[in-house]
C-alpha cells in the first residue's frame, strides 16, 4: 500500500492551492474543473509545512526538454486522499 504526503500547489492565477501529486521529478495538480495539469520540479519552489509539502509555480514555461516527458499522472481519486 503506498503512503500519500499531503501536497498542493498554488498557481498565480488561482486564488486557492490545487491539490497535488509529485510522481518522480513531476508535478500534477487537479484544477475545480477536473483537468490534471502537469509541472516539473525545475518550476516550483517546495516548502515543507506540517501539514504536507506546498509547491509554488515560479516558471510556468519550464524546461523545453520537459515537453516530451511521458510519466503518467494519477487518478483523479488518489488527489482526494
Amino acid at each position: 500500500m503506498s503512503e500519500y504526503t499531503n501536497c498542493t500547489l498554488t498557481l498565480p492565477d488561482e486564488p486557492e492551492a490545487l491539490p497535488a501529486r509529485r510522481v518522480l521529478d513531476c508535478i500534477f495538480a487537479l484544477t475545480p474543473a477536473g483537468r490534471i495539469l502537469h509541472f516539473h520540479l525545475g518550476q516550483v519552489s517546495e516548502a515543507k509545512t506540517a501539514e504536507g509539502v506546498h509547491f509554488h509555480l515560479t516558471a510556468p514555461e519550464g524546461a523545453p526538454d520537459r515537453a516530451r516527458c511521458r510519466v503518467i499522472p494519477p487518478r483523479v481519486p488518489e488527489f482526494r486522499r
